[in-house]
C-alpha cells in the first residue's frame, strides 16, 4: 500500500505520474464529456431494472423524507437514485433523489446556505467530511483512492472527462487489475464529480459536489463500488 506524505513529490498527482509508466499501452483514455454530457445522459433515462442495493451508515433520506427501512425503499424503487452527501459532522445525511434536477437544486443550496469551512490545509489527513467556501482554489483534477483516507493506488481524472467502464481501466505496478468496484475516497475538487455503480454511467449515481472531500465512502455505502466516473469541470 501507498502512503501520502507531505512531500509536495509525493501527492495523488506525482504518485499518479510516477506510476504511469507500468500501465499497459493499451489503457484506454478517459473520455471527453462535453457541456451537454450531463443533460443528454438523464434525459428520458429508462429504469435498468435491476438497481444495486446500498447501505449506508449514516441516516438516508428520499426525496426529503426519512428511510425508515432501506430494504422496502429499494423493493420499491422503480429506478436508479442520485445520492449526494448533506450537513456535516454528526449531522450528515446521504440524502437521495429519483429527480436528479432536485438533487442538483439541494446541491446548490447547500453551499450557499452553508457556513465556511476550513480549507484544504485543516482538512489534510481527516476521515471527516469536511466542505471548503472557496472551491475556486482547488485542483481542476479529482484523483480516486483504493482505500479510504486517500490511500492505497490512485487515479486522477482531468477536467471535462470520465471513464465509462472502470473494468477497462488498468491498476497496480503490473497493470494486472482494474478499478472497478474499487474506489473508497477521492480527492478535493475544484468541479462536481460523479461515481455511478453501472457501467457508462449508468445506475446509482454518488454526486460529490466541488469543494467538499469524501474521504471514506464506505460512511455512504459507496466503498468499493464505482464502476464509472465523471469529473464534469463545472
Amino acid at each position: 500500500m501507498t502512503h501520502q506524505t507531505d512531500d509536495p513529490g509525493h501527492g495523488p498527482e506525482q504518485r499518479a505520474e510516477r506510476t504511469s509508466g507500468a500501465v499497459a499501452l493499451d489503457d484506454p483514455e478517459p473520455r471527453p464529456l462535453p457541456e451537454s454530457a450531463a443533460r443528454e445522459l438523464f434525459a428520458e433515462r429508462a429504469p435498468l431494472g435491476l438497481v444495486r442495493v446500498f447501505s449506508a451508515s449514516v441516516p438516508l433520506v428520499l426525496d426529503g423524507e426519512t428511510v425508515e427501512d432501506e430494504e422496502r425503499m429499494h423493493a420499491d424503487l422503480a429506478g436508479p437514485l442520485h445520492l449526494t452527501p448533506l450537513g456535516s459532522g454528526d449531522e450528515v445525511v446521504l440524502a437521495g433523489f429519483t429527480d436528479r434536477a432536485a438533487m442538483l437544486a439541494e446541491a446548490r443550496r447547500a453551499t450557499a446556505d452553508g457556513p465556511p469551512r476550513e480549507g484544504p490545509d485543516g482538512a489534510r489527513g481527516s476521515f471527516e467530511r469536511v466542505c471548503t467556501s472557496n472551491p475556486d482554489s482547488l485542483p481542476d483534477r479529482v484523483c480516486f483512492f483504493e482505500d479510504a483516507g486517500e490511500q492505497g493506488d490512485v487515479k486522477c481524472l482531468g477536467a471535462g472527462l470520465g471513464y465509462p467502464n472502470l473494468s477497462r481501466v488498468h491498476r497496480g505496478f503490473l497493470s494486472t487489475q482494474n478499478w472497478n468496484d474499487v474506489i473508497s475516497s477521492l480527492s478535493w475538487c475544484r468541479f462536481d464529480v460523479s461515481l455511478f455503480d453501472a457501467f457508462d454511467w449508468q445506475g446509482n449515481e454518488f454526486f460529490a459536489r466541488k469543494g467538499c472531500t469524501t474521504p471514506d465512502l464506505n460512511r455512504f455505502g459507496w466503498g468499493d463500488r464505482a464502476a464509472s466516473i465523471a469529473n464534469w469541470g463545472n
